[in-house]
């Protein structure tokens, strides 16, 4: 009896040296550099209303009202400046077709702002008054034409009309997703009044070739694609640019805004509107593995838009 007491007084003993051994130990918590979650709860009311009123101008071309500033500023702070309410905002603002007054809607909003951005950027701020008045002027010459005979006359007026026509009314074109992103850029570019009347490319077909790839890829052509691209669009000649087969300027506009360089040139457009700075490798390469297959740009904005770069929450 003696013997089994000892023994079941020392196992008890082993069991309470376990036990505290155990409690006595400390949870170690690792921590990795840049994992944290930032505490948005820090953030001003102030830095948030500003947040909310540069996406109202980036997206929709105009500040909200006091209704709207209220309303959206409320709604972030009251869901912790969340990057899902983030998307939601920019989503509403970029999609939303409910009827506003002074908008018709913020996707109106939103494609006009587009059009403007786009018209900035390659037509030096020509747009869809000047693509009119020219259509009218041609449209009068063509009449001329015809009751003159003057057919060869009449079908280059005739082209040039139907060019300035798709260029007046490519916003709509786009909404209507009739177009994407890559033909919008050729139409506003590849027309008479842009041709013409910009003092980038000033009627001359050279400038076309140099100013084509610095607008819509970033970079100057090398010596060869220069070559190759004035050949297909002067004489007619057929060439390979980009890996593609071409003999015309149709043909050149095709090309050029279908290569992968045209996709990255969007993207970096797109970074260095909004954040003043090109995009990196990695940003680059995420926005490539959906713009060439969906041509959805308002993806890409998304993606800067929700940021805290972009917010200053940080």
């Amino acid at each position: 009896m003696l013997k089994k007491f000892l023994l079941n007084n020392l196992l008890l003993t082993i069991a309470g040296i376990l036990i505290l051994t155990q409690c006595s130990k400390k949870e170690k918590h690792v921590h990795i550099d840049g994992n944290e979650s930032p505490y948005y709860d820090k953030v001003p009311r102030v830095k948030v209303e500003n947040y909310i009123n540069r996406l109202f101008i980036d997206i929709i071309g105009r500040q909200p009202t006091n209704a709207e500033l209220k309303s959206e500023a409320d709604h972030l702070i009251a869901n912790h400046l969340a990057i899902s309410v983030r998307e939601e905002l920019i989503t509403k603002l970029q999609t939303d077709q409910t009827y506003r007054p002074g908008d018709s809607s913020y996707a109106i909003a939103a494609s006009n702002r587009l059009y403007d951005l786009l018209t900035t950027r390659l037509c030096e701020g020509l747009g869809e008054k000047d693509f009119l008045h020219q259509k009218g002027i041609f449209v009068f010459a063509a009449l001329q034409d015809s009751l003159q005979g003057n057919w060869a006359d009449f079908y280059k007026h005739k082209k040039y009309i139907e060019e300035l026509d798709k260029a007046a009314k490519a916003m709509w074109l786009f909404y209507h997703n009739q177009i994407e992103i890559e033909e919008y850029c050729s139409i506003l570019i590849n027309n008479y009044v842009t041709f013409h009347h910009t003092s980038t490319y000033m009627g001359n077909e050279d400038n076309t070739i140099i100013y084509t790839f610095n607008d819509l890829l970033f970079r100057a052509p090398t010596a060869n694609e220069f070559q190759i691209a004035r050949d297909m669009i002067l004489n007619g000649t057929s060439g390979i640019l980009f890996g593609q087969s071409g003999h015309s300027k149709g043909d050149y506009f095709q090309i050029i805004t279908h290569c992968q360089e045209f996709y990255e040139g969007t993207v970096k457009w797109l970074y260095k509107t909004f954040l003043t700075r090109n995009p990196t490798t990695q940003e680059i390469m995420k926005a490539m593995n959906t713009l060439p297959f969906d041509k959805d740009i308002y993806k890409i904005q998304k993606q800067i838009f929700k940021s805290d770069e972009y917010a200053q929450f940080r």
